[in-house]
């Protein structure tokens, strides 16, 4: 047993980030609730696309660091050359500041054009205060990728947490500060969505400081490990400089490809709006509930897959440069298996109790567009799962270029398809979630057909598709039983927290019944031993 709990410690690994992902995107969404009560619907429009335009330019420039850093080192470690994998952060942290140094700059100086380029002006004074945490982000990038190509994410875990907490204080404090002071102004919301960014860019700040100190008080060990190195190899900066660039460009035009997606549906959606003679405001209000609550619930169960697909590319680095390929096929099997567990009844329970939770979190009980957006297109996060956690895989055993193949591939359907959405059939914001589900739709085939192929990987469908849907089904069904009951006593707020705690354990209950895991894979997976114990004791699995 003790085997494949260390043939699956990059699940353990994986769940450590994925654990600091939820609890970052949990408290994301509490300040978010927060923080759109404060600026108001308007002003989280200028928020999110401010952040849209950041992210593009994030990761244009250093948010594929960490990745590809965590690559290099893992191979590098796996070779012995552990004075080239400590000469790679020493090159990468000059390399990514100074990308990262330029890019703040550039979007400090022409933040006033590109808000204007994407219909929505006002943005530019929040572009403007999260321009500088690019430069942050490079640094922090480079920690966090070197660490993770030591097969370590709690650095990169804790980081996240530590940052998020600073982020949701301060954009909170800065915000309502911000708003009072300029209150009497036309672009009061503008100046609110700045105190938002503001607290981005020192929650970053904070989660740097923090990953500077557990560096430094590793650094001995890294030196000490540099000893060990009997290989003779030492790379040049420059030839380090070239593999960081090479590693980094593929993955950078994959997920660049994929933000260009977000902002040309922004980009289209104003235009069309506008052409039919929709107001800035009226249709700030329109994006707030497709951006803000839609997209941001559904990319909370999302956040597991980005943690597996992080933890997954070094380890199968390492795996694949050793061609052991049926470690690599058993490591990819259980990533998207126990990624499939936990996305479908996700799925199902957004689109099941979309409306309580909205009104729950965001507590406007007359907002009904929300909850139609949620329920249309709660299947984006098995589709976005999926696509995350297989573009990992595909990085991982150096198919880099496959994943901007299928991503320009996946956009060049969406874009045609989502302009027909808007423009003659006329579907206003619902269009952009259909589109946004026929992406995420095709990345996955596109990334399915090439494991396929290359891997001559085969997925079992049967317990980890079929089986998960048929229990989150039934626990769907319970949910919502459960929640029409405590309403009627109790109100929305105990009622969806009631019927959550009864999602999660039907859920549980019902997928091991329908035999859709085995005792020996919930072994693998990480705490598997307590859910062995405890399902014996509910009597789902014999003693």
């Amino acid at each position: 047993m003790k085997q494949t709990n260390r043939k699956n410690d990059f699940l353990l690994q994986g769940t450590v980030l994925a654990a600091a992902g939820i609890f970052t995107r949990f408290i994301g969404l509490l300040y978010k609730v927060v923080l759109t009560r404060i600026v108001g619907t308007e002003g989280m429009g200028y928020y999110n696309t401010a952040y849209e335009i950041y992210n593009l330019a994030l990761l244009v420039s250093t948010y594929s660091i960490p990745v590809a850093i965590s690559k290099i080192v893992a191979d590098r470690d796996y070779k012995g050359q552990y004075v080239n994998s400590n000469r790679v952060f020493r090159v990468g942290l000059l390399v990514s500041s100074t990308i990262g140094f330029i890019a703040s700059f550039i979007l400090l100086v022409f933040a006033n054009q590109l808000a204007s380029f994407m219909k929505w002006p006002s943005a530019a004074i929040p572009l403007r205060v999260l321009a500088p945490t690019i430069f942050v982000f490079s640094i922090m990038g480079i920690i966090r990728g070197f660490f993770q190509g030591k097969k370590t994410m709690i650095p990169t875990a804790f980081s996240q947490v530590i940052e998020q907490i600073f982020n949701a204080v301060f954009s909170v404090l800065a915000a309502w500060l911000l708003i009072r002071a300029h209150h009497d102004q036309a672009d009061v919301a503008a100046y609110g969505a700045a105190g938002g960014t503001a607290g981005t860019l020192i929650g970053a700040i904070f989660g740097l400081a923090f990953l500077i100190f557990v560096y430094k008080i590793n650094s001995y060990h890294f030196m000490k490990k540099s000893l060990k190195d009997h290989t003779g190899i030492i790379e040049s900066d420059n030839d380090i400089t070239r593999t960081i660039l090479l590693t980094m460009l593929p993955i950078i035009l994959s997920q660049t490809v994929y933000q260009i997606s977000g902002i040309l549906d922004n980009f289209i959606f104003s235009k069309m709006m506008f052409s039919k003679g929709m107001e800035e405001t009226a249709k700030a209000v329109l994006y707030e509930a497709y951006s803000n609550k839609y997209k941001w619930l559904y990319n909370l169960p999302v956040a597991i897959a980005s943690s597996f697909g992080v933890t997954i590319v070094p380890v199968l680095s390492a795996t694949f440069a050793a061609r052991d390929m049926k470690s690599v096929r058993e490591k990819c099997h259980s990533a998207i298996k126990l990624n499939m567990i936990v996305a479908i009844p996700s799925a199902v329970g957004l689109g099941v109790l979309a409306k309580p939770i909205i009104r729950m979190l965001f507590n406007r009980s007359a907002d009904d567009l929300s909850p139609i957006l949620m329920k249309l297109g709660c299947v984006a996060v098995v589709f976005f799962a999926l696509s995350t956690l297989t573009n990992g895989i595909l990085q991982g055993v150096d198919l880099l270029r496959l994943p901007i193949i299928h991503a320009a591939i996946s956009l060049a359907v969406h874009i045609p398809l989502l302009i027909v959405l808007l423009g003659p059939l006329d579907f206003g914001v619902y269009g952009l979630v259909i589109g946004n589900c026929t992406y995420g739709l095709l990345v996955c085939i596109l990334n399915w057909n090439s494991m396929s192929t290359r891997l001559g990987y085969k997925q079992e469908i049967k317990t980890t598709f079929i089986k998960p849907l048929e229990a989150a089904g039934g626990m769907g069904v319970v949910a919502w039983g459960v929640y029409e009951g405590v309403y009627m006593i109790a109100g929305n707020l105990i009622a969806t927290l009631f019927a959550l705690v009864f999602a999660v354990f039907t859920y549980f209950t019902l997928l091991i019944l329908f035999k859709g895991v085995t005792e020996e894979e919930l072994r693998g997976f990480p705490k598997g031993a307590k859910l062995v114990s405890l399902a014996k004791k509910m009597h789902l699995m014999k003693g």
